[in-house]
Protein backbone atom coordinates (compact mmCIF):
# COMPACT_ATOMS: atom_id res chain seq x y z
CA UNK A 1 0.00 0.00 0.00
CA UNK A 2 1.10 3.53 -0.71
CA UNK A 3 1.45 6.24 1.87
CA UNK A 4 -1.60 8.20 2.88
CA UNK A 5 -1.43 11.83 1.89
CA UNK A 6 -2.30 14.39 4.51
CA UNK A 7 -5.38 16.30 3.44
CA UNK A 8 -5.13 20.06 3.68
CA UNK A 9 -7.78 22.66 3.10
CA UNK A 10 -7.36 26.17 1.78
CA UNK A 11 -6.95 28.73 4.52
CA UNK A 12 -8.49 32.19 4.50
CA UNK A 13 -5.16 33.63 5.61
CA UNK A 14 -1.40 33.59 5.11
CA UNK A 15 1.17 33.57 7.91
CA UNK A 16 4.60 35.03 8.54
CA UNK A 17 6.78 34.82 11.63
CA UNK A 18 8.54 37.75 13.22
CA UNK A 19 11.23 36.88 15.76
CA UNK A 20 12.43 39.57 18.12
CA UNK A 21 13.99 39.69 21.57
CA UNK A 22 10.78 38.45 23.19
CA UNK A 23 10.30 35.42 20.92
CA UNK A 24 8.21 34.54 17.89
CA UNK A 25 5.04 36.32 16.85
CA UNK A 26 2.93 34.88 14.04
CA UNK A 27 1.38 37.48 11.76
CA UNK A 28 -1.95 36.41 10.24
CA UNK A 29 -2.75 38.16 6.96
CA UNK A 30 -6.28 37.64 5.68
CA UNK A 31 -6.26 36.40 2.08
CA UNK A 32 -9.19 38.53 0.84
CA UNK A 33 -9.27 41.62 3.05
CA UNK A 34 -6.55 43.95 4.42
CA UNK A 35 -6.91 42.52 7.93
CA UNK A 36 -3.98 41.61 10.18
CA UNK A 37 -4.04 39.63 13.43
CA UNK A 38 -1.37 38.14 15.68
CA UNK A 39 -0.95 34.75 17.32
CA UNK A 40 1.67 32.87 19.35
CA UNK A 41 1.85 29.80 17.11
CA UNK A 42 0.98 28.67 13.59
CA UNK A 43 -2.29 26.79 13.24
CA UNK A 44 -4.66 25.87 10.42
CA UNK A 45 -7.43 27.86 12.08
CA UNK A 46 -7.95 29.98 15.14
CA UNK A 47 -10.76 30.46 17.60
CA UNK A 48 -9.50 32.50 20.58
CA UNK A 49 -5.71 32.06 20.32
CA UNK A 50 -5.05 35.66 19.31
CA UNK A 51 -2.51 38.02 20.84
CA UNK A 52 -2.74 41.73 21.45
CA UNK A 53 -0.98 43.57 18.61
CA UNK A 54 2.73 44.05 19.35
CA UNK A 55 4.17 47.59 19.61
CA UNK A 56 5.42 47.44 16.00
CA UNK A 57 1.94 46.64 14.57
CA UNK A 58 1.54 50.30 13.57
CA UNK A 59 3.73 49.47 10.57
CA UNK A 60 0.76 47.61 9.09
CA UNK A 61 -1.72 50.42 9.75
CA UNK A 62 0.75 52.90 8.23
CA UNK A 63 0.58 50.78 5.05
CA UNK A 64 -3.24 50.76 4.97
CA UNK A 65 -4.01 47.48 6.74
CA UNK A 66 -6.50 47.09 9.57
CA UNK A 67 -4.92 45.56 12.66
CA UNK A 68 -7.51 43.58 14.57
CA UNK A 69 -7.03 43.31 18.31
CA UNK A 70 -7.77 40.36 20.55
CA UNK A 71 -10.97 41.95 21.90
CA UNK A 72 -12.42 42.25 18.37
CA UNK A 73 -11.34 38.77 17.31
CA UNK A 74 -12.77 37.05 20.38
CA UNK A 75 -16.18 38.72 20.07
CA UNK A 76 -18.99 36.21 20.19
CA UNK A 77 -20.74 35.68 16.87
CA UNK A 78 -23.96 36.67 18.62
CA UNK A 79 -22.43 40.15 19.13
CA UNK A 80 -21.55 40.84 15.47
CA UNK A 81 -23.52 41.20 12.25
CA UNK A 82 -23.29 37.80 10.57
CA UNK A 83 -25.83 38.48 7.83
CA UNK A 84 -23.15 38.20 5.11
CA UNK A 85 -22.37 34.56 5.98
CA UNK A 86 -23.59 32.05 3.41
CA UNK A 87 -25.45 28.83 4.24
CA UNK A 88 -22.20 26.93 3.60
CA UNK A 89 -20.29 29.16 5.99
CA UNK A 90 -22.97 28.71 8.67
CA UNK A 91 -22.73 24.96 8.16
CA UNK A 92 -18.96 25.11 8.76
CA UNK A 93 -19.49 27.33 11.81
CA UNK A 94 -21.75 24.65 13.30
CA UNK A 95 -19.56 21.69 12.28
CA UNK A 96 -16.35 23.20 13.68
CA UNK A 97 -18.00 24.76 16.72
CA UNK A 98 -16.85 28.27 15.85
CA UNK A 99 -18.17 30.87 18.27
CA UNK A 100 -15.94 33.91 17.66
CA UNK A 101 -15.43 36.49 14.93
CA UNK A 102 -11.75 35.50 14.67
CA UNK A 103 -12.75 31.89 14.16
CA UNK A 104 -14.80 32.90 11.13
CA UNK A 105 -12.13 35.21 9.71
CA UNK A 106 -9.10 32.93 10.14
CA UNK A 107 -10.10 29.39 9.18
CA UNK A 108 -9.34 26.39 6.95
CA UNK A 109 -12.76 24.96 6.23
CA UNK A 110 -13.27 22.42 3.48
Amino acid sequence: MGEMEEQTYPRTFHTASVIDGTGECVVLCHAHHPWIAFAQERRDWYTEEFLAPPPWAHIFTDLGFVVLDRAQLTLSLSDVDTSVLTQGEWRAVRIYGITTLGGVLFNAWD
